[in-house]
């Protein structure tokens, strides 16, 4: 075994961050569908509720938007190949904002129906995911 140059180690280690930086980018995909399909699930239901009147009609297209989760759980877990402190901090950053807007949105529209208190919860939801999507995919 021979010791390498010092340009050959430059270049090795030029290549290992490289490869690093695609792995970590290739790892994100995954987590980054999660956060786009649950919450668009989220925002459609929210939206869903506040154009429809009907109570049985309101909950039968929640129910839809929420069937929406299982394939993405699914796809999710079978191609995440690492967890790191990054995905945990964006999920445990996004899911009380999701979580919050979705409340806040369904709370409304009991209240009034048809408030623009849900259609801006179904907007912010929206938003942050893209937002959150951005981040997770910044390397």
């Amino acid at each position: 075994m021979t010791t390498p140059t010092p340009q050959q180690a430059t270049d090795l280690l030029a290549q290992i961050d490289s490869t690093q930086k695609q792995a970590r980018s290739t790892d994100a995909w995954p987590l980054v569908i999660l956060l786009i399909v649950i919450s668009a699930a989220a925002s459609i239901g929210l939206f869903a509720m506040a154009v429809i009147d009907d109570p049985t009609t309101q909950l039968v297209i929640l129910g839809a938007a929420a069937a929406w989760m299982i394939p993405a759980f699914a796809v999710y877990l079978t191609s995440a190949l690492s967890w790191s402190r990054r995905s945990t901090f964006l999920l445990v950053t996004w899911l009380p904002v999701t979580a919050l807007a979705f409340i806040a949105g369904v709370v409304a529209d009991s209240m009034t129906p048809g408030s623009w208190v849900t259609f801006a919860a179904a907007g912010v939801i929206w938003v942050a995911s893209l937002v959150f999507a951005l981040l997770g995919l910044r390397r």
